[in-house]
């Protein structure tokens, strides 16, 4: 199937800006491999010992061909880092998991005014702006976790998360299907990586252009599949130390900071 396109994705030219549209062209979709939901050493909330470049080799050695490196309260997309990741066959997208309210948000090609709005009355405000807003692990034990306030601002997302950390007995992912379900939206499977190796047990797949716009389009529209499967128990127990750790840190005013600083 052949679709017009607004234009293939131009590199920004310093850390922070987003993806402008402008032209035209015609491209094939594909059925492109995608992780939304990643952090690295250039996060300033998380103690991470390993760069985006590392990141970006990891996930293009997995056949990732489209990622998001999300830090919290920080958009690391450039140039240099989109270009490092063509390189590579990895579209890399402009993200960011922004604190709303004390509870996270994805936000992927996010607009300058959203860098500063830090309430859901203020980003409903804003609009979306050519951004895709993605709910987070919603509702996992963790007080940054959206709970009652993702119904409650449904209206602000486009897609709900998969999260990779589960068990067959214990999967909170369960209440974030049926919320999906109950309000129309698609599931993006994520790895939410905090560490080294990269561990793809859950990804997506979307079926769009190798383009910023393309992609974003495709979430809205909702051509994703998530694919997952249960982590390994050595790497779950990992991620549930970083979680505990990150969630203790949560109630600590500061206390991710410092813990960053270290």
């Amino acid at each position: 199937m052949y679709v017009a396109l607004a234009e293939n994705w131009p590199p920004a030219h310093a850390w922070g800006r987003r993806v402008e549209w402008r032209g035209g062209g015609v491209c094939t979709m594909e059925r492109l491999k995608a992780d939304l939901h990643t952090h690295t050493a250039d996060d300033p909330h998380d103690r991470l010992n390993y760069s985006a470049e590392m990141l970006i080799d990891a996930v293009a050695a997995e056949g990732v061909r489209v990622l998001a490196i999300t830090c919290h309260e920080l958009n690391i997309y450039c140039d240099y880092f989109a270009d490092y990741a063509r390189r590579r066959n990895v579209l890399l997208l402009p993200g960011i998991e922004k604190f709303i309210e004390k509870k996270h948000v994805l936000i992927i090609n996010p607009a300058p005014e959203h860098l500063s709005a830090h309430t859901f009355q203020e980003f409903r405000a804003l609009g979306r702006r050519g951004a895709v807003f993605i709910a987070p692990h919603p509702y996992y034990p963790s007080p940054s976790s959206l709970m009652s306030d993702f119904t409650r601002n449904i209206d602000l997302f486009d897609a709900v998360e998969y999260c990779s950390l589960y068990f067959k007995t214990i999967n909170p992912n369960r209440w974030a299907e049926a919320a999906a379900k109950a309000h129309g939206l698609p599931m993006v499977g994520t790895s939410d990586t905090h560490g080294l190796p990269y561990d793809d047990s859950t990804f997506s797949w979307i079926t769009a252009e190798p383009t910023v716009e393309s992609v974003l389009d495709a979430i809205r529209a909702g051509r994703v599949e998530v694919q997952t499967k249960q982590r390994d128990l050595r790497p779950a127990a990992r991620t549930i130390k970083d979680a505990i750790i990150g969630s203790v840190q949560d109630f600590i005013p500061g206390a991710r900071a410092k813990g960053a600083q270290q």
